[in-house]
């Protein structure tokens, strides 16, 4: 395993952050067959990239409640996690 990074601070909850990690060979070609078969028949709008796909399996891991303990060490992500919501979704 690499390093750990600390992304401590009060930083922008919303800004996006390239971040560089390093993985099997065989999970990001899982992740690409995946996006390929979610895009067969996507519109232009709707087509997912391997950054989306790996984004929104990222967030599936955080549940109401993990959300709702993170505030008290991270004040602010509530309302992050409620933009971010609101943003996929178009409204």
């Amino acid at each position: 395993m690499g390093k750990l990074t600390s992304f401590r601070g009060r930083s922008d909850l919303t800004a996006r952050h390239a971040v560089t990690i390093e993985l099997p060979a065989f999970l990001i070609r899982a992740f690409e067959q995946q996006v390929s078969e979610a895009n067969v028949d996507a519109t232009d709008e709707d087509r997912v990239t391997l950054e989306h796909f790996i984004e929104l399996h990222l967030a599936e891991q955080l549940s109401i409640a993990d959300v709702a303990n993170l505030e008290r060490e991270v004040p602010g992500i509530s309302q992050a996690v409620w933009q971010w919501l609101s943003e996929i979704n178009g409204e």
